[in-house]
C-alpha cells in the first residue's frame, strides 16, 4: 500500500513538473523587459485609447469609428478599473510615460502564459502528455510568439477561443468519468449543456473582441458533434457563439450608425498586403516554427487529422480572402501550428526498437527545443527599442497646456494643436488631461490653432519625404524650430536579415524622435 502511494506521489510530482516546464519559460519569455520589448506599434495606443475612455465612461466610440467590436476595449476596460490603473501611476516618476505601458503590457503577458496552460490541456486531452509539453513549450519560447506581448486584440482574445476548445474537449473525458460512476443520465445532460453553453460564449466574447475568430467555428461544431453525438447539443453550443458578437451591429444600429458599421467592416478589407507576403515574414522571423508549424499541417493532412486541420485551414482560407494580413494575425494560428509541430515531433523516432532511447527522446526533444527557443528570444527581448519614444513623449507632457476641464476658460491663442501617429495622444489626453488638438498626420483637413506642435519620428518623416514642398504638412514642418531631439542606436551594428535579429523588422527601434514647433 505504501509503495502505491510514494509511486502515486511521483507520477503527481512529474506531471507537475510536465506543467510548470512550459509556464516557467513562458513566464520568462512573455514577461522580461515588457515595456523595452518590442516596440510600441500603432494599434497599442488605439486600444488603449478606447479601453481607458470606456473606463472613465466616455462611451464605446470615442472615435467614432467601427474598426473593431467592442469586448476588447471592455476587457481591458474592467481590469484597469479593478486595479486602479491609469491612476495609480505617479506623475511625478522619472518616465511616467513607461510606467503607463508597463501595465497593460504586463497583462499581456499574464494572458500569454494563460494561452500556453490551455495549450497545453487541449493538446493533452487530444494528443498525450508528450505531444502536450512540446506544443507548449513551441509556445512558449519560439520568437514569433512574441507578437502576443503587444496590446493586441489578438492577443486578448486568444485565451477566450483556448477556452472555448478547451470546455468541449474536457466533456469527452467527463463523459467517461461519468459513465464509470455511473452518475444519473439527467445529472450528465445538465452538465453537458451547461459546458457547452459556457464554450459557446467563450467563443462568442472571443469573435466580439475581433471577428477572425469566426474562423474557430467548424472545429468547435465538428468536436461538439463528436464528443455528444447530438446535433441538439451543437445548437446548443452555436447559439451563443452567434448572439454574443451580433451585440456589436445591434448596438450600431439601434444609436443610428449602421451606415457608420458598414463602412467601418468595409475599410478593414479594403487594404492590400496579401496572405503570401505574411508567411514569408514568418518564415522570415522565425523559420524553425514556420516549418515545424506547416510541416505538421502536411503530416495532420497525410494522417486525416480533422481536428488540427479544421482549426487552422478556415484561418488561412480568410486571411486569403480579405487581402490584407499583418503579422499579427498569424497569432490565432498559432496554437494549432504548435500542435501540429509538435505531433508531427513526437512521431519521430517513435519506432526505435531501443527501449531505453525510445524513452528519452521526449526529453532530449524538449530539451533541445527548449534551450534553442530560449537562447533565440533572449537575444531579442532583452533589446531596449523604446526609450527614446518614452523620453520625448514625456517631453511632449511637460509642453502642453495642463488641463481640458475648464477648457473654454483657456485663452484660444493659446491652445496648441499635436501632430503625429495618433499612438502618442492618449496618454496626454486621458491621462493626464492636456488641452491639445490632435491631428493625425495623414490627415488634410487644416489645423484648428495657430500653434502646433509637431512629433517627427520615422513614420511622419516618410510622409514628409513622399510629399512635395507646397504640401500642407510640409509647409507647416518649415514654418517650425526644432524644441528637442532623442535619439537612441542600440541595434545599430545588427544585422537584421540575420536570424534571430530578423525578428527587430517587426519590432524596429526608435532611432529618433524630433519634437518641433512653430512657437
Amino acid at each position: 500500500m505504501g509503495l502505491l502511494l510514494q509511486l502515486k506521489e511521483k507520477r503527481k510530482l512529474r506531471l507537475l513538473v510536465f506543467i510548470l516546464i512550459p509556464l516557467i519559460l513562458s513566464a520568462y519569455t512573455h514577461l522580461w523587459n515588457p515595456t523595452g520589448f518590442p516596440s510600441i506599434h500603432t494599434d497599442e495606443g488605439h486600444y488603449l485609447r478606447k479601453a481607458i475612455s470606456t473606463e472613465d465612461g466616455d462611451g464605446l466610440q470615442p472615435q467614432a469609428r467601427y474598426r473593431a467590436p467592442y469586448f476588447g476595449q471592455i476587457f481591458l476596460a474592467g481590469i484597469f478599473s479593478i486595479i486602479g490603473y491609469p491612476g495609480f501611476v505617479n506623475a511625478g516618476e522619472k518616465n511616467p510615460v513607461e510606467q503607463l505601458y508597463l501595465v497593460p503590457r504586463l497583462i499581456m503577458g499574464i494572458l500569454a502564459v494563460i494561452d500556453t496552460f490551455l495549450l497545453y490541456r487541449i493538446t493533452e486531452y487530444r494528443y498525450g502528455r508528450n505531444v502536450a509539453i512540446i506544443a507548449a513549450v513551441l509556445f512558449a519560447v519560439m520568437p514569433f510568439t512574441w507578437l502576443t506581448r503587444r496590446i493586441f486584440l489578438e492577443s486578448i482574445q486568444l485565451p477566450f477561443i483556448l477556452t472555448s476548445i478547451l470546455l468541449i474537449l474536457s466533456l469527452d473525458r467527463r463523459k467517461g468519468e461519468h459513465q464509470h460512476k455511473m452518475r444519473p443520465q439527467r445529472e450528465q445532460r445538465q452538465y453537458t449543456k451547461l459546458t457547452l453553453i459556457v464554450s459557446g460564449i467563450f467563443l462568442g466574447l472571443a469573435i466580439f473582441t475581433k471577428i477572425p475568430a469566426f474562423t474557430v467555428i467548424p472545429v468547435g461544431l465538428t468536436m461538439t458533434y463528436l464528443v455528444t453525438r447530438k446535433k441538439k447539443y451543437v445548437l446548443v453550443w452555436l447559439i451563443p457563439v452567434i448572439l454574443v458578437p451580433f451585440l456589436w451591429p445591434l448596438h450600431a444600429t439601434l444609436i443610428g450608425d449602421l451606415n457608420d458599421w458598414i463602412s467601418g467592416v468595409r475599410y478593414q478589407i479594403a487594404r492590400d498586403r496579401p496572405l503570401i507576403n505574411t508567411i514569408n515574414t514568418f518564415f522570415e522571423i522565425d523559420p524553425v516554427l514556420f516549418v515545424l508549424g506547416m510541416g505538421g499541417l502536411v503530416y495532420a493532412a497525410i494522417k486525416k487529422d480533422y481536428f488540427i486541420l479544421l482549426w487552422a485551414i478556415p484561418g488561412f482560407i480568410f486571411l486569403q480572402a480579405i487581402g490584407y494580413v499583418s503579422s499579427f494575425h498569424m497569432i490565432l494560428l498559432l496554437p494549432p501550428l504548435c500542435i501540429a509541430g509538435a505531433n508531427m515531433l513526437e512521431k519521430i523516432g517513435s519506432n526505435i526498437s531501443n527501449i531505453k532511447t525510445r524513452n528519452l527522446l521526449p526529453y532530449i526533444r524538449i530539451a533541445v527545443i527548449g534551450i534553442f527557443g530560449v537562447c533565440s528570444i533572449t537575444m531579442i527581448i532583452t533589446i531596449n527599442t523604446n526609450s527614446t519614444y518614452y523620453r520625448a513623449l514625456a517631453f511632449v507632457l511637460s509642453n502642453l497646456p495642463n488641463s481640458n476641464n475648464n477648457s473654454s476658460s483657456i485663452n484660444p491663442a493659446d491652445k496648441v494643436t499635436l501632430v503625429g501617429n495618433p499612438q502618442y495622444f492618449w496618454i496626454p489626453e486621458f491621462v493626464f488631461n492636456k488641452t491639445f488638438d490632435s491631428k493625425n498626420f495623414y490627415s488634410k483637413t487644416p489645423f484648428k490653432t495657430e500653434k502646433y506642435m509637431m512629433i517627427i519620428d520615422s513614420g511622419f518623416q516618410k510622409i514628409l519625404d513622399r510629399g512635395d514642398n507646397d504640401s500642407r504638412l510640409n509647409l507647416a514642418y518649415n514654418a517650425t524650430h526644432n524644441l528637442a531631439r532623442f535619439e537612441q542606436n542600440f541595434t545599430g551594428g545588427t544585422n537584421i536579415n540575420k536570424y534571430p535579429y530578423t525578428n527587430l523588422k517587426l519590432s524596429p527601434e526608435s532611432r529618433f524622435i524630433e519634437l518641433r514647433s512653430n512657437y
